[in-house]
């Protein structure tokens, strides 16, 4: 008998889990991984061309939600459009991001109710779909802002946090053919990565930023580090190469590194504002698509200036354009 769709995490020893998948296209079981990597890669993760879709399923949700605030019947055909649209983008994402692709799948058939055969139910399904495509671009700010407050040693107890310490979830049991397994099933992206953030803070690690490539990353020792051990340029570690950058910023009285962290923090306020759907947008707000196009382009001019390739100017002038 085939499994349920969505995702099946077993924790393992040292923080790492095993997870397999299960779609359409049938079972594959992922590489093993550690708690905390996937939770760093899931805070740097650029959404594009994910959130450019998002964007024109957006404005096609506003489009049929006015009727709605009026008093009128749903456009029909631009609803339908609106899920075909969905479909091709819940298709796409299968093929090249399987993990993603079949978690968004699962929590459409979950959440969004079936057609009633009333007026209201374009409604009613069109914001239950954009509440639910966005939430993972959402999420991952809060993943972000978990972070930077770890780093800095604030509390996470907090009216901030009210809501963060629950996550909904279902454990059963395996057979692998040798023993029997705990495993988590998830349908949903945002639960997903929800149990992994649960999971990594429950771990009390100690974070921090590298004050070379300005990631965060958990170092291997209790003493203060300021660089990690990613691979830079030329070979060289940020460890290495750390020191001779740091040298030369505060010779030029510069640091693209902390600026491009300043600018990030800037910018998503700016695009936070993307999921308000009743709220004109300002020429300082910014969709989703335009803060990814920026961070893309942003994240390329602090790694090339790492790299040697950019000059602290023109990545700064990259970094800071708005």
């Amino acid at each position: 008998m085939s499994a349920e769709h969505g995702v099946y995490v077993e924790l393992l020893p040292e923080g790492k889990i095993k997870r397999d998948l299960a779609g359409i296209s049938g079972e594959v079981s992922l590489a093993e991984a550690k708690i905390s990597d996937e939770v760093f890669l899931f805070s740097e993760l650029i959404f594009e061309p994910y959130a450019a879709v998002v964007d024109q399923i957006r404005s096609q949700a506003k489009a049929i939600l006015i009727h709605d605030d009026h008093g009128g019947l749903a456009n029909m055909t631009l609803f339908q459009f609106m899920l075909d649209t969905v479909e091709d983008l819940v298709s796409t994402l299968e093929q090249e991001n399987p993990l993603h692709g079949i978690l968004l799948r699962t929590q459409l058939e979950d959440e969004v109710p079936p057609d009633d055969g009333t007026a209201m139910y374009p409604f009613r399904a069109s914001r239950k779909i954009l509440t639910i495509l966005a939430g993972v671009i959402q999420f991952q700010f809060v993943v972000n802002e978990v972070l930077h407050d770890m780093r800095s040693g604030e509390p996470l107890i907090s009216d901030k946090y009210d809501t963060l310490w629950e996550v909904p979830m279902r454990s059963i049991l395996r057979w692998d053919g040798d023993c029997l397994t705990t495993q988590y099933h998830f349908r949903s992206a945002v639960d997903y990565y929800h149990f992994l953030l649960l999971q990594f803070v429950s771990c009390h690690p100690a974070v921090a930023w590298c004050h070379c490539c300005g990631r965060y990353f958990i170092p291997k020792t209790k003493k203060k580090t300021l660089y990690c051990d990613r691979i830079l340029k030329g070979g060289r570690t940020c460890k290495e190469w750390g020191p001779v950058l740091k040298h030369r910023q505060k010779a030029a009285q510069i640091s693209v590194v902390e600026e491009f962290d300043r600018a990030k923090r800037r910018m998503y306020k700016r695009y936070e504002r993307a999921e308000f759907l009743n709220k004109e947008p300002s020429e300082k707000d910014l969709s989703y698509e335009e803060y990814y196009q920026w961070l893309d382009r942003a994240v390329k001019a602090r790694d090339e200036y790492l790299a040697g390739k950019l000059s602290a100017a023109d990545a700064l002038k990259i970094i800071q354009m708005s």
